[in-house]
């Protein structure tokens, strides 16, 4: 599985570093619960700007891809929930 975490300006002052770890947390809670979760490796990547913001008016950051799923002013809880349903047996 693979995660984006965008970090240009408005997703980084809205909290996109404090998501990035939060994730690379769930990355060493799974590793260590490996019987309750797929044999997927979950891959974690930092992205300069993925540019949705620029592309609305709208207040849409942080933004975070899980596979394919864009999370629009994604949280903790919202990004944890969606690669914990992805990745659980």
């Amino acid at each position: 599985m693979k995660v984006k975490v965008c970090m240009g300006s408005n997703c980084t002052l809205l909290g996109a570093m404090s998501l990035l770890d939060q994730i690379e947390s769930l990355r060493e809670i799974i590793d260590e619960n490996e019987k309750e979760y797929r044999d997927e490796e979950l891959e974690i990547e930092s992205i300069k700007c993925l540019g949705y913001c620029k592309d609305t008016d709208a207040d849409i950051a942080p933004v975070v891809i899980v596979d394919d799923d864009v999370i629009f002013n994604a949280t903790g809880q919202i990004v944890m929930e969606k690669i914990m349903d992805k990745m659980r047996i």
